[in-house]
């Protein structure tokens, strides 16, 4: 600049040192450098940011409000003074230019640096946004981000090589394949956590809001992000578990979503009743079961059916077991059958059946298969527990009796007699 030269000639004129006139024009050199850099970030921030952020307000988009809480826009900003810098060095210091080259290099480094937090801060916005997006819902944005956010450091780091070495990139890269194997072997549960998150993906096996049950891990919640090499569950009891993602691909674990999707939840339960209070019905039992009005009909129609085929047989003695009878464990099967079926919380699009099973030494199981009409976890318990209650105290009506181990109180009540 020639007022700089001007200045430097009149200093030297005036017989000051030489080297010290040289500080002074270094220093005025940067104070000018400041001055530009201090104008050129005012203008980015006051006029362009200001520019932007009155159009975002006035779009109904709303991806450029994450880019804009992520200031995006600002980052970009920040970019428009380092090049003015980076363009305005020859001229500055064009009366010392051998330090031209050095602050270069340094304006290019904080140019990649800015590039990189660029980019960190468009992947965060993009994450925020498609997490809203029912489209994007179930893609693996969250893992992407992630390796393209490793790969921009990667080749940042590349970049700031080259750049202070004065080496090329191919030439780095090339010195990197040797140690390929070390890094293959150091960075192993990240690569198998990668390729873990893709098949996860890709085979719909698990996505954030699940809720799983993870026996091996000892976790039973719903998944709350789906990291690169990991993925994190809030379980039922509000802690947080991390579980590898490669666990997902070779383990079993148990995904509720089906259920979720499906609008019922499956109630499958046994009713132990002791084998001792099973029997024919006698006209008293019969009588006060056709006052049951959900069986009445069936006993009805049921007692026809047994007579005619009674009447075609020739029997010479009286034993209830000449013939077919009623027994109050077969009506009392179908009292279930028919409770459930005209139950409003029971969902009858889904199997439903009251079965027996082998008999143990806890008694003659009558297995209850249904499915609820609701998933949501308290109403469901709650629609279970009110069958139930309803079912163990119908027992008694039918003359049968639920089983139980003996109890203290049963001990003493033998002891005493």
């Amino acid at each position: 600049m020639n007022t700089l030269h001007w200045t430097t000639d009149f200093l030297l004129q005036k017989g000051l040192d030489p080297q010290l006139v040289q500080w002074i024009a270094l220093a005025v050199d940067l104070l000018l450098l400041l001055l530009i850099s201090f104008v050129a970030d005012l203008f980015a921030r006051r006029i362009i940011l200001s520019i932007i952020h009155s159009a975002v307000k006035r779009t109904k988009a709303t991806w450029d409000d994450y880019f804009y809480d992520q200031k995006v826009f600002r980052n970009i900003a920040h970019l428009v003074p380092a090049g003015i810098v980076y363009e305005s060095l020859p001229i500055v210091f064009n009366d010392i230019p051998g330090i031209i080259p050095i602050l270069e290099k340094l304006v290019v480094l904080y140019i990649l640096i800015l590039f990189v937090s660029l980019v960190n801060r468009t992947l965060r916005a993009l994450e925020n946004w498609f997490s809203i997006t029912a489209k994007y819902a179930n893609t693996p944005v969250r893992t992407i981000s992630q390796v393209i956010r490793l790969l921009a450091w990667f080749g940042a780091i590349i970049s700031a090589v080259s750049i202070l070495t004065g080496m090329k990139a191919g030439a780095i890269l090339g010195a990197f394949a040797g140690t390929t194997a070390i890094l293959i072997l150091v960075f192993q549960d990240s690569i198998k956590g990668l390729l873990a998150n893709f098949q996860i993906h890709m085979y719909d096996l698990v996505k954030v809001g699940d809720w799983i049950t993870f026996s091996n891990y000892g976790v039973d919640g719903d998944v709350m992000s789906i990291d690169l090499t990991t993925v994190k569950v809030q379980n039922f009891d509000k802690t947080l578990s991390t579980i590898p993602a490669t666990a997902f691909v070779s383990d079993s674990f148990v995904n509720w979503r089906g259920m979720s999707e499906s609008g019922a939840r499956r109630i499958k339960r046994n009713i132990h009743i002791d084998i001792t209070s099973i029997r024919h019905l006698d006209e008293g039992l019969a009588d006060s079961l056709r006052e049951i009005d959900l069986i009445s009909a069936f006993m009805i129609e049921r007692q026809k059916e047994i007579d005619e085929n009674n009447e075609k047989k020739t029997t010479q003695g009286g034993s209830l077991l000449n013939g077919r009878r009623q027994t109050n464990i077969g009506l009392y099967r179908k009292y279930i059958d028919f409770y459930l079926r005209n139950h409003p919380e029971i969902n009858n699009d889904f199997t439903l059946m009251v079965r027996q099973l082998q008999p143990t030494t806890q008694g003659l199981p009558l297995e209850v298969y249904c499915f609820s009409a609701t998933t949501e976890w308290t109403a469901y318990e709650a629609v279970m527990a009110d069958i139930f209650d309803h079912l163990y105290a119908a027992t008694r009506h039918f003359d049968l009796a639920l089983f139980q181990s003996p109890t203290g109180a049963d001990i003493r009540s033998i002891r005493s007699h």
